[in-house]
């Protein structure tokens, strides 16, 4: 069974709308952990991770036991075990920047890493590197405020479940952001396209960690009387819009979790 929100009255624009979110309904996207991450309480070193499907890229810069800047690299692979990624770590060294000619570059393995995220914006990372280990936790760096505000065409999917009227969300959406850098003050704004009427409106203090926003309390509310609190998170800008996730919790079981996303509306 559907819930009662604004659905799409045609069947072709339920399917174009899924197929531009590219999940099913009850999908949940899963986390890209590409971004620079440091330890704050350490400023002067961090690893930048780069992910590509199951397999994420470490570059490390770091000292050496003289105090002079070297680098690593990790290679790991999500491993099984939830979110980890484990895989060896190389020593390189190569050509000189300032050479006139190419002359290759050696590599050698040093050790192991593994990078186990705790959510999407905090982890530990340890690694070996000839013997030692290294354990430290560490989180996005924020390198530069954004902010998603502007006006979308786009949509949400998603599902309640354990609800009096349970089921999927496949809505065709235009979104209307304010979204402020300076307080973080955020309000996401969901408009029926068909009717131009407000469907829900999502509101609270985002806190941006490294290329993603967290809004941890925002209130939700919507036409059909949904009004519980939610957690929006893996909120970001894209090359042409924006896109997140939410989870919000009625009680007794009753939960709502989904994804939205949309496209800048040409003015």
């Amino acid at each position: 069974m559907s819930h009662a929100r604004a659905w799409p009255r045609d069947l072709v624009r339920a399917l174009a709308l899924v197929a531009a979110l590219a999940l099913p309904a009850h999908a949940v996207a899963a986390t890209d952990y590409t971004d620079t991450w440091w330890t704050p309480s350490e400023p002067g070193w961090g690893v930048n991770l780069t992910q590509q499907k199951d397999f994420v890229y470490g570059t490390f810069y770091v000292y050496g036991p003289d105090g002079k800047a070297t680098w690593f690299t990790a290679q790991m692979s999500r491993d099984g075990t939830a979110e980890r990624f484990t895989g060896p770590l190389f020593r390189i060294s190569g050509t000189w920047f300032g050479a006139p000619v190419w002359g290759g570059y050696q590599i050698a393995q040093a050790g192991t890493a593994a990078f186990t995220p705790s959510s999407a914006y905090e982890g530990s990372l340890v690694y070996t590197v000839d013997g030692a280990t290294i354990a430290k936790t560490i989180e996005r760096t924020l390198l530069q405020p954004f902010s998603v505000a502007g006006l979308y065409i786009g949509g949400v999917s998603g599902r309640r479940s354990g609800c009096p009227v349970s089921g999927t969300i496949v809505e065709s959406i235009q979104f209307d952001v304010l979204h402020s850098t300076a307080t973080g003050s955020m309000r996401i704004d969901q408009i029926s396209t068909s009717t131009g009427a407000l469907v829900c409106r999502m509101e609270g203090t985002a806190v941006q960690r490294g290329k993603l926003l967290l809004v941890d309390n925002a209130t939700y509310s919507c036409v059909d009387g949904w009004n519980s609190p939610a957690r929006i998170y893996n909120l970001r800008s894209t090359p042409a819009g924006f896109e997140g996730q939410w989870v919000s919790s009625a009680g007794a079981g009753c939960t709502e979790t989904g994804q939205f996303s949309g496209v800048t509306q040409a003015p």
